[in-house]
């Protein structure tokens, strides 16, 4: 995601936002990959009996999709009898949910989603620069790698591996959607919307198509005038709409519905 100085006219939440709501690290790791890559999709979600799994970031090189999950661990992060160990600076040691066998879930469930024959690689990012890695190159296939490191890993992998009969299809994935509202609560799931629906300055009617767009903010208005919406599409072109008052249906991570008051939202990212 970008910043901008105008916070009033599109602007995405600040750096400090994002750490509110633990995106720290991934915040770091998105912006390194984005320099990186041309194809980088955060919070790729996948539908799984009754839920929603999701990842940190797919990246697509040379047709082959990378899942890559980001773990903002700090001390000393060592693995042995099957458990990943947490040692800090004061002493205190932890054992830790060991990642790497969502990432195996979610690899496996992607190729079947998407009817996906080729290669398909998961990779467990470490972003803390307070971290200390003695741990094998990976475990199960699943790359263990400071963030640094997972660019140039990417690249290397991506001409070594197959992308099958066909390149992974890059536009049909799904990806969740974070709402942040002037209360600073925080809603991360699947839009369900399909359309926003909105009318430009002129009074023309028209639907913006969720799945076309890269960020909205949503200035307050007086009263009857309703919302209006600064909006960036998927391909970097903007627009300004007016909005009237809109519940917005999220399919939540755990299965569960939830409905999400337009009026008291400050971004939607998706």
């Amino acid at each position: 995601m970008r910043t901008s100085m105008d916070r009033g006219k599109g602007a995405l939440p600040t750096m400090g936002e994002m750490e509110a709501f633990g995106a720290d690290g991934e915040e770091a790791a998105f912006r390194l990959l984005r320099e990186q890559f041309s194809s980088v999709i955060r919070n790729p979600i996948l539908p799984y009996k009754e839920k929603l799994l999701e990842k940190d970031f797919l990246v697509v090189e040379r047709g082959i999709p990378f899942v890559v999950e980001i773990k903002a661990w700090k001390g000393k992060i060592s693995f042995s009898e099957n458990t990943f160990r947490q040692e800090k600076e004061d002493g205190s040691k932890k054992e830790l949910k060991s990642p790497v066998g969502t990432t195996l879930q979610f690899l496996r469930e992607l190729k079947k989603y998407y009817n996906y024959e080729g290669d398909a690689v998961g990779i467990v990012a470490f972003a803390s620069p307070d971290c200390t890695l003695e741990l094998p190159d990976s475990l199960d296939g699943v790359a263990l790698l400071p963030l640094p490191k997972v660019a140039a890993f990417i690249r290397a992998t991506a001409k070594q591996v197959s992308p099958g009969p066909e390149p992974f299809d890059e536009t049909r994935v799904l990806r969740c959607t974070r709402l942040y509202s002037d209360e600073r609560e925080f809603c991360k799931g699947l839009l369900v919307n399909e359309f926003l629906v909105c009318q430009k300055k002129n009074g023309e009617k028209l639907s913006l198509d969720t799945t076309k767009l890269k960020f909205v903010t949503v200035q307050k208005r007086p009263l009857l005038l309703g919302y209006r919406l600064f909006v960036t599409f998927s391909n970097d072109s903007t627009g300004v709409f007016d909005c009237k008052d809109q519940q917005l249906v999220i399919g939540c991570l755990d299965g569960s519905f939830c409905r999400f008051s337009l009026g008291k939202t400050r971004y939607l990212v998706f």
